[in-house]
């Protein structure tokens, strides 16, 4: 087995953190990402619910939702909440920056999780 010099050796040390950090990076984004779906879920029935829907419509309109989040491919083609919302942007006049979300305190956030 050959030894690795000195500059090799940090490299392959900077690659391993590197994947090490990006891994931790995307666990960040995957559990962000669950969690601010939760929360649009969240919005969204409440609306309905502010409009007195019933319960059977809120929990089919709920199905769907999901069934939106767990789409990949939709006839074929790769599909993403993205392309979703640049549809809704360009046909429906929707304006996504007037989105304004206030999260509960840390120590409310903290607690909530115990």
């Amino acid at each position: 087995m050959k030894a690795l010099s000195c500059t090799q050796c940090r490299n392959k040390i900077h690659k391993e953190e590197k994947e090490a950090f990006l891994k931790g990076q995307y666990a960040i984004l995957k559990d962000a990402a669950f969690t601010f779906a939760c929360y649009a879920t969240t919005a969204a029935l409440a609306a309905q619910v502010r409009r007195g829907r019933s319960k059977e419509y809120i929990q089919k309109l709920y199905d769907e939702m999901v069934m939106i989040f767990d789409t990949e491919t939709f006839f074929g083609k790769q599909i993403t909440l993205t392309d979703i919302m640049k549809d809704l942007e360009s046909d429906y006049g929707i304006d996504f920056k007037r989105i304004n979300v206030h999260l509960e305190s840390e120590k409310e956030f903290i607690k909530g999780i115990r």
